[in-house]
């Protein structure tokens, strides 16, 4: 859904947009084809919103989306560790 706005409107949304703009259409984005999503943003496993970064802090050119383990902490181990589109 990313890669499909992207190819629209020539850019990522910002981390300020959010992946809302992958359903809903924002006032500046003039070449906007949406929705991207069949369906709402799923929340994460535990029931949690994604982070989502754009710029990227690991891949600037990429975005990052960031589900932060059953604990909704950053880092952890196991069951409480962090999940990252980046690796």
């Amino acid at each position: 859904a990313l890669g499909a706005y992207k190819l629209d409107t020539g850019l990522f949304p910002t981390t300020e947009m959010g992946m809302t703009t992958l359903r809903n259409r924002q006032q500046n984005v003039p070449q906007w084809q949406g929705p991207y999503l069949p369906k709402e943003i799923p929340l994460d496993p535990w029931g949690r919103a994604y982070i989502f970064k754009y710029p990227g802090e690991h891949v600037p050119e990429e975005p990052e989306i960031i589900c932060l383990g059953a604990d909704g902490q950053p880092g952890g181990e196991g069951i409480m560790a962090d999940i990252v589109s980046w690796k």
